[in-house]
Parts: structure tokens; sequence; C-alpha cells
């Protein structure tokens, strides 16, 4: 027995709308594995997470790779909990941002899904899992919505001909049309690197706005000046002809960074076309760097809302930080990198198992629960994280001191005689 079977309404409110998507077993288990995450560790394993919770391990072995157990169900009530309150339920006025992120497992050999490949955390190439991640994200609010690992075409007889193989893209058009279904949301915020023609086209034709950047070699169809004719320009000289013949049409835009600060570029706007793409959309030159690690000199921002001012486009585009936030909370408080399972599909559980505790947070932040518990109100998803584990650690203690066998089973104290003495 656990000693983390105490009554915790607050908690247990939340969890129990899982109840449906196991057995009675099943959901002890789920609960045990979600109040394991709000423990701390230097590395986190199911062998850490059964001994923080005084679970026996093979029970946690076995919940994560053998039991059987409806992982879009988890999916679906998740984001049903997130939906059905205001304060944390998307609104029509956010985004969905798109992108992926890698998990680094430098000497993992076996683990499926784990090849040399880029890793955005560590912004080059490793040995990593890689999933790719839809969040929504607002002025006011963010929340993961789904995670998919993406598994590379050498995973697969055949590679990229095989027709289990799924790139990216394909999975960013999956991420882009679920959400669709089941969250509110007016434009779509992605990097360079899924500004892909048939992302572009597909969510244009589903009637919603996208806010993106193009790579430096991207062809962009437009009037040139000097040669009088429509052709493909490349970003580089895009940006000559601009300081050449446009200059006088350059205009100041001041916005807010991701991380609050106010700064002033130089911008440029106009209606064209990438090459090979049928959409009509509009382009925003940016003179200047994002942020002091940036080694851009300019950057060149597209949508297809062909009415929006530079500034609205620059500022819903750089929405778009929203989902690294969110994948640093996951992977800083949660351990989202951590796990120590091989197969695809248990390291999605587990993915999932942490968006879950993450929601749980989430969940508490927006609706103050805490406020009339706790002295001081935490404020970040760390802090957050050590107020409810302070609960948890609360509700336990109080727990051994009402049950001189459970205490006496957790403690492993063998001496009837100071038990005894320490319950008198």
């Amino acid at each position: 027995m656990s000693i983390f079977e105490a009554n915790i309404s607050l908690l247990n409110k939340f969890l129990q709308h899982f109840s449906s998507c196991f057995s009675k077993k099943q959901l002890a288990v789920f609960t045990l594995a979600i109040y394991a995450l709000f423990k701390d560790y230097k590395r986190n394993s199911l062998d850490a997470m059964a001994k923080a919770t005084h679970t026996d391990y093979q029970k946690f072995q076995y919940f994560f790779s053998d039991s059987q157990w409806d992982l879009q169900a988890i999916k679906r009530t998740r984001l049903d909990i997130i939906q059905k309150q205001r304060t944390t339920a998307s609104t029509t006025d956010g985004i969905l941002a798109i992108d992926d992120t890698g998990c680094p497992k430098p000497f993992a050999k076996n683990t499926q899904g784990a090849k040399w490949q880029y890793c955005g955390p560590l912004k080059r190439e490793d040995v990593c899992n890689v999933g790719v991640g839809s969040v929504f994200v607002s002025q006011a609010k963010h929340f993961p919505i789904d995670i998919l690992p993406y598994l590379p075409s050498n995973e697969f007889p055949g590679g990229e001909n095989n027709p289990q193989f799924k790139d990216k893209i394909q999975i960013a058009i999956e991420l882009f049309d679920k959400a669709s279904e089941c969250i509110e949301f007016f434009a779509t915020a992605f990097d360079s690197w899924y500004a892909a023609t048939r992302f572009i086209e597909h969510i244009h034709a589903k009637g919603k706005f996208f806010f993106s950047e193009i790579k430096s070699n991207r062809n962009i169809f437009m009037y040139h000046p000097v040669k009088k004719t429509h052709c493909c320009i490349k970003p580089d000289e895009l940006v000559t002809l601009i300081k050449k013949h446009y200059w006088d049409k350059v205009r100041y835009i001041k916005y807010k960074t991701s991380d609050g600060s106010e700064v002033s570029h130089r911008t440029y706007s106009f209606v064209a076309k990438l090459k090979d793409c049928k959409v009509p959309m509009k382009l925003v030159v940016i003179f200047g760097q994002w942020n002091k690690d940036d080694d851009k000199n300019f950057h060149i921002l597209i949508t297809n809302q062909l009415n929006a001012s530079s500034k609205t486009i620059i500022t819903n585009y750089l929405l778009r930080w929203g989902i690294e936030h969110c994948f640093k909370e996951l992977k800083d408080t949660f351990y989202f990198d951590h796990y120590q399972v091989r197969h695809i599909d248990r390291i999605e559980r587990y993915w999932n198992l942490c968006l879950v505790a993450w929601t749980l947070t989430y969940w508490i932040k927006q609706n103050a629960y805490l406020n009339k518990i706790l002295e001081h109100k935490p404020t970040t998803f760390n802090e957050f994280k050590h107020a409810i584990n302070s609960l948890l650690e609360f509700s336990s203690t109080s727990a051994l001191s009402k049950n001189e066998n459970l205490a006496g089973d957790y403690f492993k104290i063998k001496s009837k005689r100071l038990k005894k003495k320490l319950a008198a």
C-alpha cells in the first residue's frame, strides 16, 4: 500500500475525470504515476517513481509496458477537462503553434526512434527522439494539445516509400486537423522549417490563417523593379532591392518580443506568392535580429491574412514562442525527456502522463485553487509543482500518523516496542 493513497480532494477531483479510461487497479497506479511526477529527481526513471511513491516497481513497469489502456481516451479526457472551464479553455483570439522538440538520448542503442538527427534543445544533430507537438497560445494562456512521436525513415523497411512512414509535415497536418475539431483558434503559427507548400495550402484550404517565416533559400514570385516583370527572387536579393528601390516605403514598427521587452525595427510589406505555391500572401521583411542570440540580420514573415498590418503579423508570429515555453515546462518540471523505456508506444504513454501532470498544474493555476490554502501564492510552473508536492507530503504525513500499520510498512520498522513508544 502506498502512503499516497491518502485522500486529497483537490487532486482526486481532477484525476477522477480519468476513471472511465482505466480499471480500478489501473486508475490507482495511474494516480500514483501522476503523483510521482511531482517529486524531485536528479534523473527520473520508473524505478525512481516507484520508490518515490513507495510502490512496487513491477506494477509501474506493467502499467507502462503491458497493461491495456486506451491512450486516445486519455488524450480526449485531458482536453475535455481544459475545454470545460472558461479559465482554462481555448479562445478565438488564440493561435495553434506547431513545432517539434528533441529528447537527447546519446547512449540509447535500442530505443525506437532514437537516431542521429537534429535536436532542437541542443541546436545541433545528436542521437535523440523527436516529437512533433501542437500547443494553443494566446496572450493570456497556453496549453499543449498533443505531441506525436516522429520516427525517422530508416526505422521502416523501404524507408520513405514505406506507407507507414510519416514525415514531420504529415504529422503537422494531422495535429492541425485534430486541433481544428476540438479547440478554438483563428490561426496557425510555425517556423520556417514547417512552411512547406503542402502544409500552407492545407491550412488555407481549411479556411484558417497562418503566420510563419520563410527560409533564406525560398524563392519569392514577385514583380522585379529592374527587370520590369514578375519572376522568382531569393530573400537576399529581395533585401537588396528594397534598400535600393523601396527604402522610402520602409516603416518602423514597435512590438513586444517573446520576453516582454519592446523593440522597434524597420519593416517593408507587400503581397506576393512563393514559388510552387498557389496561396496569395502578404510578406513582411523585418530588418534586424530577434534577439542577441539571433544570427540573422533580417527575417521574412508570411501570412494569408492579406489585410493584416505588419505589427499584427509580427505579433501573431511571435506568439509561436509559447510552444517553446510549453516544451521547457514539460522538460524542466515534469521530466518529459527522462524516460527509460525503449518502445515508441511506451514513450508516447510516458509523454502523455507528463501532459496530464502539466494539465493538473495548469488547471490548479488558472483556477487559483491554492490561493486560500497556501500562505505564499506560487507563480511559475515549478513553484506550483512544489506546492502540489507539499500537499502530497502533508497528506502522506497525516496518513502515517493515523495508521500505525501503514507507517510501519512505509518505514520498514520491525520493533513493536519502538512503534508503541513513537505512537504514545
